[in-house]
């Protein structure tokens, strides 16, 4: 297996490429819009960081572009309409109980933390580092798989009508899945459907305290709720999430806007209203003869949780792996089945807690929340830190690396002509010293 076209070249098939290119793989990635480009979903997660280091080595790239810092993120959620944080690192929540913390301080004290994204500039270096990798970058639109007889993907078709062969095809196409969609795969979930309506503020202010414009705010209204984003010094995205599917009005909007009483007096909305689908779906099936389903492509959970683009390039690191270990000799059906365990896993435990969060809501009535009252949230009891080991990333990125890691011991072992069942024998026989 050394040829594989990649469909998409968001950050998780850029991740995927980036890898794969590292490791020799003959790469190129099928992406029909122009970079950079507009893309909703600028709050990231700290364990996304921890893999892009390590595997792509961009982490001070990032750091240069100027993102917002995020230490966290403020909620005015639940039956008190007093806002509350969930902070990623334990130290700056100590901290912060035992009073006040300047903003030097904050960004001297080394906080866990990510960045809250211009999406446009942030897609752009992801596959810029592909494209340094060794990874060929296409402008072209696939429209569909290509078969043989068998029922093995062995290339993609194009809009211009090209056939292109591949030796294994990644879909990353986003909500698009155009794998899942052409195989018929896709499961939406019912009881999660939701809408966004937003735009983009210069010159809005933040939250009170040293956080200020540091962390992501989310306030709930009676239609659902209202997101908050810095994504750089001057920009905020201002977002509604609700039940209704289609845009909402200007009027509508900013009424919303206005309930949730963000800071935004002073700011100027600098672009017209956007809309997003968020159905929340996951696939019968995530990957199989010579594919698999990647990021939103596979699963797209509610963006409660701001865990999309940490689930992608989780899981395109995951995918890399697989078939880096197909490339060793492993079974091809055994490794595409661990990734999908493992993408399935993950996604449960956040379609859980999005779930818990919404059906421990119990303070606002409304059409959204009473759509949301057949949720089994009470016998669900996930602890805080629960919630922010998950949210954060970090549960993604442990996850990932005890398999990377495991993979790397067995390779060097193999290498040396160790028998690992014979050493691990020998360790028990020898015993402590």
């Amino acid at each position: 297996m050394e040829k594989v076209l990649i469909i998409g070249g968001g950050p998780g098939g850029a991740t995927a490429a980036a890898m794969l290119a590292k490791a020799g793989f003959a790469v190129t990635v099928l992406e029909k819009e122009r970079f950079p480009r507009h893309h909703v979903g600028e709050s990231l997660q700290p364990g996304l960081l921890r893999i892009l280091d390590e595997h792509l080595g961009i982490g001070p790239r990032l750091a240069a572009q100027g993102f917002a810092y995020k230490f966290g993120a403020v909620y005015v959620w639940g039956e008190s309409r007093e806002p509350w944080s969930v902070i990623f690192d334990r130290r700056l929540e100590a901290a912060l109980a035992d009073g006040p913390v300047s903003e030097a301080e904050l960004f001297a004290g080394g906080y866990e933390h990510t960045w809250q994204v211009d999406r446009a500039l942030f897609d752009a270096v992801l596959l810029d580092a592909a494209r340094e990798a060794g990874a060929e970058v296409r402008d072209a639109e696939v429209v569909a798989p290509r078969v043989d007889a068998d029922g093995r993907v062995v290339g993609v078709t194009t809009r211009d009508g090209a056939e292109l062969d591949a030796d294994f095809v990644i879909d990353a196409s986003g909500q698009r899945c155009l794998l899942g969609r052409h195989f018929d795969l896709t499961v939406p979930v019912e009881d999660m459907r939701a809408t966004a309506t937003y735009t983009y503020y210069d010159g809005a202010g933040g939250v009170p305290g040293v956080l200020g414009r540091h962390v992501q705010l989310v306030v709930t209204v009676d239609e659902g709720w209202v997101w908050f984003i810095p994504i750089s010094r001057d920009r905020t995205s201002v977002g509604v999430v609700s039940r209704e599917r289609k845009k909402l009005s200007d009027e509508r909007f900013h009424a919303l806007v206005a309930a949730a009483g963000l800071p935004l007096e002073g700011a100027t909305q600098v672009e017209p209203l956007r809309y997003a689908r968020d159905w929340s779906f996951t696939h019968k099936q995530l990957a199989g003869p010579g594919w698999l389903l990647l990021g939103d492509a596979a699963c797209f959970i509610d963006p409660i949780l701001s865990g999309g683009v940490d689930f992608a390039v989780r899981g395109a690191a995951d995918a890399a792996l697989a078939l880096m270990k197909v490339r060793e000799g492993a079974v091809e059906a055994d490794a595409l089945g661990e990734y999908a365990r493992n993408t399935d896993r993950l996604y449960r435990a956040h379609l859980r807690l999005a779930r818990y969060w919404y059906g421990n809501n119990r303070s606002v009535d409304g059409f959204f929340w009473e759509a949301h009252k057949e949720l089994a949230a009470d016998a669900l009891t996930t602890p805080l830190r629960a919630f922010v080991y998950v949210t954060s990333g970090r549960y993604a990125a442990d996850q990932h690396f005890r398999v990377f890691q495991a993979w790397q011991e067995k390779r060097m072992f193999d290498k040396l002509g160790v028998d690992e069942a014979r050493l691990k024998s020998a360790l028990k026989r020898r015993g402590p010293r």
